[in-house]
Protein backbone atom coordinates (compact mmCIF):
# COMPACT_ATOMS: atom_id res chain seq x y z
CA UNK A 1 0.00 0.00 0.00
CA UNK A 2 1.35 3.05 -1.03
CA UNK A 3 0.36 6.58 0.32
CA UNK A 4 1.59 9.96 -0.69
CA UNK A 5 1.61 12.01 2.58
CA UNK A 6 2.89 15.75 2.47
CA UNK A 7 3.17 17.31 6.21
CA UNK A 8 5.34 19.93 7.22
CA UNK A 9 8.78 19.25 7.29
CA UNK A 10 9.42 19.76 10.82
CA UNK A 11 6.61 16.50 11.16
CA UNK A 12 7.72 14.29 8.47
CA UNK A 13 9.38 11.58 10.67
CA UNK A 14 5.39 11.81 12.93
CA UNK A 15 3.58 11.30 10.18
CA UNK A 16 5.59 8.26 8.45
CA UNK A 17 4.89 6.78 11.95
CA UNK A 18 1.41 7.60 12.42
CA UNK A 19 0.86 6.45 8.39
CA UNK A 20 2.51 3.31 9.27
CA UNK A 21 0.55 2.55 12.57
CA UNK A 22 -2.46 3.47 10.87
CA UNK A 23 -2.34 0.49 8.31
CA UNK A 24 -1.52 -2.19 11.06
CA UNK A 25 -4.92 -3.68 11.32
CA UNK A 26 -5.34 -3.71 7.62
CA UNK A 27 -1.61 -5.48 6.64
CA UNK A 28 -2.11 -8.34 9.58
CA UNK A 29 -5.60 -8.90 8.37
CA UNK A 30 -4.58 -9.08 4.31
CA UNK A 31 -1.25 -11.53 5.87
CA UNK A 32 -3.75 -13.65 7.94
CA UNK A 33 -5.82 -13.87 4.67
CA UNK A 34 -2.53 -14.97 3.07
CA UNK A 35 -1.40 -11.88 1.16
CA UNK A 36 1.91 -10.11 1.57
CA UNK A 37 1.20 -6.70 2.89
CA UNK A 38 3.54 -3.79 2.53
CA UNK A 39 2.98 -0.34 3.78
CA UNK A 40 4.70 2.47 2.29
CA UNK A 41 4.13 5.99 3.09
CA UNK A 42 5.33 8.21 0.58
CA UNK A 43 6.81 11.58 2.26
CA UNK A 44 7.11 14.31 0.61
CA UNK A 45 7.15 17.59 2.79
CA UNK A 46 4.71 20.69 2.41
CA UNK A 47 7.52 23.03 0.91
CA UNK A 48 8.70 19.53 -1.71
CA UNK A 49 11.44 18.37 0.97
CA UNK A 50 11.94 14.61 -0.33
CA UNK A 51 11.71 12.08 2.91
CA UNK A 52 15.16 9.68 2.72
CA UNK A 53 12.85 6.25 2.69
CA UNK A 54 11.49 7.62 -0.68
CA UNK A 55 14.26 5.90 -2.85
CA UNK A 56 13.85 2.47 -0.89
CA UNK A 57 10.57 2.49 -1.67
CA UNK A 58 10.96 3.49 -5.67
CA UNK A 59 13.35 0.27 -5.76
CA UNK A 60 10.85 -1.96 -4.39
CA UNK A 61 8.25 -1.07 -5.92
CA UNK A 62 10.96 -1.75 -9.25
CA UNK A 63 11.30 2.20 -10.43
CA UNK A 64 14.96 2.38 -10.47
CA UNK A 65 15.53 3.84 -14.13
CA UNK A 66 13.43 6.71 -13.93
CA UNK A 67 13.89 7.64 -10.27
CA UNK A 68 14.73 11.53 -11.03
CA UNK A 69 11.24 11.36 -13.48
CA UNK A 70 9.27 9.36 -10.55
CA UNK A 71 10.81 12.05 -7.43
CA UNK A 72 9.58 15.14 -9.79
CA UNK A 73 6.20 13.83 -10.63
CA UNK A 74 6.11 13.00 -6.82
CA UNK A 75 6.97 16.71 -5.64
CA UNK A 76 4.58 18.08 -8.51
CA UNK A 77 1.52 16.21 -6.65
CA UNK A 78 2.61 16.84 -2.99
CA UNK A 79 3.25 21.01 -3.83
CA UNK A 80 -0.29 20.75 -5.42
CA UNK A 81 -1.49 18.81 -2.67
CA UNK A 82 -0.98 21.46 0.42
Amino acid sequence: MVELIVPYENRMEEAYIYQRQKYLNLTKELEDAGYKAVVMPVEIGARGFIGSLIYDHLTKLSICDNKTKALKLLVEKAENSS
